[in-house]
């Protein structure tokens, strides 16, 4: 993105790309924006001055860095970040697929300052649902749905696990027919409307095929309706900790460990096959790095148990789960990006309508 330096705010900012969009994507092989949401903590801005090259432009960042491209060269990426709300910034490129994984997500994924926002498939639900009210002519000509059984009925063989991937100029009608028959829910959408074309999906990615006033606005919308959920969920990883207080024994000063612990709560039963599902997943899966060792598992009453290692950031916690429900106790180093991530796990593996709570507060043994 070609953005000439001075003083902005992300308003200001999106409205350079809005009344530009030729200069400042020019040279660029996609005329098209991504954005991408993240939550944050203090820290997270000297942690990104220690993997990029950073300018402030008023209320945006822009960080720079190298990717190698797909003819073996070298070649320079800029991402902007202005803060959405507290604690919750926006990413916006016109870099390549290439660029972004090369040079945004290693560094991101690895911090525990920041995380990806992850949008809940009950919340995307909802955010669809925005859309289509909002704009009744709206066309949808791709869609990735997965079954989700507390979301949708399925007239068709309701316990098979299904994901349906389908294009077409007709997928806002498909969508509906497919949830209607196989209690599929879309994960992946894309919109056309007049002069609008988008992609949103579920990890939180926004992609612009069209670059104007529109886009942005129907952008904006869609965060603004799952902004408080996805706030709400950054607090409660935030509270899921191990750390040391200090009590007063008569007139000793004692550090004792106190553990403050998480739970996800399942909206539908979950089996043995369903806890190995997010085992199995999250080892094969290239987008988690999550492993699991300790495993003990039964079946019947479901009684599985396992210590998990975020394997990016070094996060340690224990889980142990029943039918109904999964506890988190973290042990170490255990930071809020990876909670987040862990839960994200859990909805895309085993229950998209699983919630997490805090639990409770006590010493350590």
């Amino acid at each position: 993105m070609h953005i000439p330096d001075d003083d902005y705010t992300l308003e200001e900012f999106c409205r350079v790309i809005i009344d530009s969009p030729e200069s400042v994507l020019e040279g660029y092989h996609y005329n098209q924006i991504k954005s991408f949401f993240y939550l944050t903590e203090d820290g997270w801005r000297d942690y990104l001055n220690d993997y990029y090259e950073t300018e402030d432009l008023g209320g945006i960042t822009k960080i720079s860095g190298e990717f190698v491209n797909r003819k073996g060269a070298e070649q320079p990426a800029r991402f902007y970040i202005g803060e959405y709300e507290d604690n919750l910034q926006m990413v916006i490129t016109a870099e390549t697929e290439e660029a972004i994984r090369q040079v945004l997500l290693p560094t991101f994924d690895g911090s525990d300052h920041i995380s990806p926002m992850p949008i809940m498939t009950e919340d995307f639900q909802r955010m669809n649902d925005m859309v289509l009210t909002r704009y009744e002519d709206m066309r949808i000509s791709e869609f990735k749905s997965k079954r989700v059984p507390s979301l949708a009925d399925a007239r068709i063989r309701p316990d098979v696990d299904r994901e349906i991937e389908y294009k077409g100029i007709d997928g806002r009608d498909r969508l509906d027919e497919l949830r209607s028959e196989y209690g599929v829910v879309p994960t992946r959408i894309q919109y056309e409307h007049e002069n609008v074309s988008m992609k949103i999906d579920t990890s939180g990615k926004f992609t612009l095929l069209t670059v104007n006033k529109d886009s942005f606005n129907i952008l904006f919308d869609l965060v603004k309706e799952v902004v408080e959920s996805v706030l709400e969920l950054r607090d409660v990883a935030r509270n899921i900790e191990f750390k040391k207080r200090e009590v007063m024994p008569g007139n000793l000063k004692v550090q004792v460990p106190e553990v403050s612990s998480g739970e996800i709560r399942f909206d539908q039963q979950v089996t043995l096959m369903q806890a190995e599902n997010l085992v199995h997943g999250a080892k094969n899966s290239e987008n988690m790095n999550f492993s699991f060792t300790d495993v003990t598992k039964e079946a019947g009453s479901l009684d599985f148990s396992a210590q998990v290692a975020d394997e990016s950031r070094g996060s340690l916690f224990n889980v142990s789960a029943t039918e109904e429900s999964m506890r988190i106790v973290p042990k170490h180093n255990c930071s809020f990006p990876s909670l987040v991530e862990f839960y994200l796990a859990v909805i895309q593996l085993v229950d998209g309508g699983a919630k997490m709570h805090l639990y409770e507060s006590q010493l350590a043994a």
